[in-house]
């Protein structure tokens, strides 16, 4: 990914280096009193959209762990993102938060002099996008799913939503009936997140954090109409032009 050549830059297109953003990520994890467990990089085969993944071993809880991430490209495909989420132990799965979790910004204009003091801040307060990902872990292990309500919520997610694909519904399907890990949470709202992140696991590089974002909107949205405590107010994504 490091040997990948960076784009020359032009009048309206500034690249930010994959070895850069892994440089920058890890001082600032380190400048923010967090300790690095674990690594992961992925990226597509030319290596032209990459991503970061950072697991906080002192951010924790008896279930997950603090995850930080990136996705950076070299062919204007993707915006320069970050986006805090979660790990889950027991099986790998990804959680990434789409509200006030996630960033991204444009190759372009002062990208190369922003990116630098916007990702130390952003880092600085991820801890707080973890507390309110432990509360979503909570409300939705709170909620109980009937066989019947399963089934439309997989329908749901198969015919409506497009981050989940015939073959990884066929995946979920699988783990509704024989899961590979358990959630301590059987027939829940969180098991079946669990399912469908699982599921997710073999998705494009390209489309990792996006899939995940949606994802996790999806179910909090959900928990919000299955106890009827819904979500007034829209998820967003903090753009920086």
């Amino acid at each position: 990914m490091a040997s990948v050549q960076v784009p020359m830059e032009t009048r309206t297109y500034k690249p930010v280096s994959h070895s850069q953003i892994i440089d920058l990520t890890l001082a600032s994890i380190e400048s923010a009193g967090f300790k690095v467990q674990n690594q992961y990089y992925t990226s597509t085969v030319d290596g032209l959209v990459a991503n970061g993944k950072y697991t906080i071993a002192n951010v924790n809880d008896d279930e997950m762990v603090l995850q930080i991430g990136w996705q950076n490209s070299y062919n204007k495909t993707k915006s320069l993102k970050f986006a805090i989420g979660a790990m889950v132990i027991i099986c790998g799965n990804g959680m990434v938060y789409g509200d006030h979790g996630n960033f991204r910004k444009k190759h372009s204009g002062d990208i190369q002099e922003f990116t630098p003091a916007k990702i130390q801040d952003y880092i600085k307060s991820s801890g707080d996008v973890f507390s309110l990902m432990q509360n979503d872990k909570v409300g939705m292990k709170n909620v109980h799913l009937e066989d019947n309500v399963k089934a439309r919520l997989l329908g749901k997610l198969l015919i409506e939503d497009s981050f989940i694909k015939p073959t990884q519904a066929n995946i979920i399907a699988r783990e509704i009936n024989k899961p590979t890990h358990s959630y301590n949470a059987p027939d829940s709202l969180w098991e079946f997140y669990n399912h469908t992140t699982f599921a997710m696991k073999g998705v494009h590089p390209s489309m990792w954090m996006d899939n995940h974002i949606a994802a996790h909107e999806w179910f909090v949205n959900e928990m919000g109409e299955l106890t009827g405590n819904i979500k007034t107010e829209n998820f967003t994504q903090l753009e920086l032009f």
